[in-house]
């Protein structure tokens, strides 16, 4: 690993009934690392054990190339973001921000306290109070601090979680500009599916203490290992189907009498799989409009369920699906149940997964049952 960076590596943390198992996991200089999972599955506990609150049981923390496993929490030089940027109530913005420059020589503080408030441009809150202050300028305010310590690593769990939604998505923006400048590396826990696509290059997916798959965002976003962290991921659509390969053919999925081309080149016999399917790779188009050819077929529309800047979309085709579109195509296109439209899928997007046999009848002649319409992501699609 470059010098700057941040490992786990087999690290074991025994925590009553709970424990993290054996977790491997390397953030280098400028990467941001999503750890995502339910709740109660250790994401918090990972970020709290880096920053020295539990005991490490087995394994290691290396962070820019020193074993920081069993040092205290001040030792690490971490800094560990919370809710709110967890700013001190009793303390002015130049009072939190003095607290991350107690390691630089006394001399040498009021000079780096002044170039922060003006790099952050909240010098002229310098005497105020957190409760006085915006949401944008308490995250200023946060980071300020943060930064002042020198980090050689960010923690941030759940920062946006207490904002409205027109605070969160513009102060999610500004984090991020100000991480790919800062370039200190970062790891970040949400639930939050928007925040995992917008900050992270990197993902990994956490259960009852394990990591069950990680890898690029893109890749563990396009290509979910199994059912379950599929689930995790909010991926929208989730059948059974028969995979069927051969010599140096593309592989396809049969679904109750629908054919789709995946991507990629198998061998091997006809399989059961389930087949993930995101909704965002769903091409809704006007009947008779020019796309490509694979994956291409005639739908009805079921339901539209507006959701702000994006429309769900059920659909059916032969097997009922959810697609997520712009609402001003929705408009544009004046889709509503009823209407006839044409979906194209991209073979890139379709992801075979693993059986889980209690998710199907020993004939293989079920699906996952399709839930109710709603706006948040479907957990299953249903033959019709």
């Amino acid at each position: 690993m470059s010098r700057g960076g941040i490992s786990l590596e087999g690290l074991t943390v025994q925590l009553g009934a709970f424990a993290l198992q054996r977790l491997d996991l390397a953030v280098n200089p400028g990467e941001r690392l999503v750890i995502v999972g339910p709740n109660g599955a250790g994401k918090s506990v990972t970020l709290e054990t880096i920053a020295g609150f539990h005991r490490v049981t087995t394994g290691r923390i290396v962070i820019r190339e020193r074993d920081v496993t069993r040092l205290p929490p001040e030792s690490r030089n971490v800094a560990f973001v919370l809710q709110n940027f967890g700013l001190f109530p009793h303390l002015s913005v130049r009072g939190n921000i003095a607290l991350g420059l107690q390691r630089l020589p006394r001399a040498r503080r009021r000079p780096r306290l002044g170039q922060l408030m003006e790099q952050f441009a909240i010098g002229h809150l310098a005497d105020r109070l957190p409760r006085s202050l915006s949401p944008g300028e308490r995250q200023r305010t946060g980071l300020a601090r943060a930064l002042a310590a020198d980090p050689d690593v960010f923690l941030f769990d759940e920062p946006f979680s207490a904002l409205d939604a027109g605070t969160h998505a513009r102060l999610r923006l500004e984090l991020h500009d100000f991480l790919e400048a800062c370039g200190i590396p970062a790891i970040f826990v949400t639930h939050d599916r928007t925040d995992a696509h917008a900050l992270g290059t990197a993902l990994a997916i956490i259960e009852a203490g394990a990591i069950v798959q990680q890898g690029s965002l893109r890749d563990v976003l396009r290509a979910p290992g199994n059912l379950r962290v599929a689930e995790i991921l909010g991926v929208d659509n989730i059948f059974a189907a028969t995979l069927r390969t051969g010599p140096g053919r593309r592989p396809s999925i049969a679904v109750a009498g629908v054919t789709l081309i995946a991507s990629g080149e198998t061998t091997g016999a006809a399989s059961d799989v389930l087949v993930g399917i995101r909704a965002d790779d769903i091409e809704v188009l006007p009947p008779g409009s020019a796309a490509p050819a694979e994956n291409r077929m005639t739908a009805r529309v079921l339901a539209v369920l507006d959701e702000g800047v994006l429309t769900a979309i059920r659909l059916d085709c032969g097997v009922v699906l959810q697609a997520r579109v712009l609402s001003r195509t929705v408009d544009a296109m004046q889709l509503t149940p009823g209407a006839q439209v044409e979906i194209a899928i991209a073979p890139e997007a379709i992801h075979p997964m693993p059986p889980e046999p209690d998710r199907s009848t020993a004939t293989g002649d079920a699906s996952v049952p399709a839930p109710e319409f709603r706006p948040r992501p479907a957990s299953g699609i249903a033959r019709s």
